[in-house]
């Protein structure tokens, strides 16, 4: 394969990210701040915001994407880009897996919320399934529910302080 990619132009469909990010092929998430993909493994699931390396060995083995907002993949063009991808694709991790700081489920599926509501609008969140959110961070969809529900009812404010911007 050539320095140019087979991907002239950025793909958006869900259906067409799973299958170019199945092919092997190193992209990278292009969206603004707001936006994300979902990548849904068989066992767990991974965030990759924009600029986010996906594909490659990474997410050979996905079995599902879930686009947050508006976004597309696209080739990255140069060395510099790919390096840039690469870092993202790593700040990403790093920002799901401070919720999983703690053994508790219920105060990983709050923490997960809370980081989600500081960089994602409500309407986005509230749009995802428990079953997604709950493989981000390891715990039942049910504790996803609890949560929600509890955050309804104004209980998921009293743990908001504790995360520091990953970005």
């Amino acid at each position: 394969m050539t320095d140019k990619a087979l991907i002239h132009r950025p793909i958006t469909q869900p259906t067409d990210i799973l299958n170019q990010l199945q092919s092997g092929q190193l992209l990278r998430v292009y969206g603004s701040r707001g936006n994300a993909l979902i990548i849904v493994h068989r066992h767990h699931a991974e965030l990759a915001g924009p600029g986010a390396a996906v594909g490659s060995v990474f997410d050979l083995d996905c079995c599902r994407v879930v686009p947050i907002g508006k976004i597309s993949i696209i080739y990255p063009e140069s060395a510099t880009k790919r390096q840039q991808a690469y870092l993202l694709r790593q700040r990403w991790i790093r920002f799901t897996q401070k919720p999983m700081e703690t053994y508790v489920p219920l105060k990983r599926g709050k923490r997960l919320l809370i980081l989600l509501h500081k960089y994602f609008t409500p309407q986005l969140i509230d749009s995802l399934s428990d079953e997604v959110l709950a493989q981000l961070v390891g715990v039942l969809p049910t504790t996803i529910g609890i949560v929600r529900q509890s955050s309804r009812s104004g209980l998921l404010n009293k743990c908001g302080s504790y995360t520091r911007e990953v970005f």
